[in-house]
């Protein structure tokens, strides 16, 4: 086994590191359906008269501002991560780089023992990251959606009613 074995493996694991700056399109993404979930509620409660739409629109006030929360607390999560990563990433491409000059040179010894590590380097950060993340905002999504839901059926009731 060679060094320049793992060049593959290293140069992959850099890319994946940057590419950790797609994980901020969860925000937009995975929160999508809530988004879309407040416009209809806000809308809905326009077209309600102003005495039987004042709970509904003091609940949707809340909601949306515990939606921002939720993004601000999302991209200074999702900050810390891009530092991790860009650590990472800058470590792996100094590896990449001593493997380019020792690319012919075979793995002898003790040193086979530094694969492990180079391959664990490659991936995991990444993916605990890109797991954590996605975890985290799914859960804190998904309980806004549900509070988004309910408030959304209350005020299509409330729309029913004759004014």
């Amino acid at each position: 086994m060679k060094y320049g074995d793992f060049a593959s493996i290293v140069q992959l694991g850099v890319g994946l590191h940057i590419g950790t700056a797609v994980l901020q399109l969860y925000g937009e993404i995975g929160a999508e359906p809530l988004v879309r979930a407040l416009s209809r509620i806000r809308t809905s409660i326009d077209d309600l008269d102003q005495a039987r739409g004042r709970e509904a629109r003091d609940e949707y006030e809340q909601l949306a501002s515990d939606y921002e929360i939720f993004k601000i607390r999302l991209f200074n999560e999702y900050k810390n991560y891009i530092k991790i990563n860009s650590l990472v990433a800058s470590t792996l491409f100094v590896l990449l780089v001593a493997i380019a000059f020792k690319n012919d040179d075979p793995i002898e010894g003790e040193w086979m023992m530094v694969t492990i590590p180079i391959v664990a380097m490659a991936f995991l950060p990444a993916l605990a990251t890109l797991g954590s993340l996605w975890f985290d905002a799914s859960r804190l999504a998904n309980a806004l959606k549900v509070r988004a839901d309910a408030l959304e059926q209350r005020v299509l009731r409330l729309g029913l009613v004759p004014r």
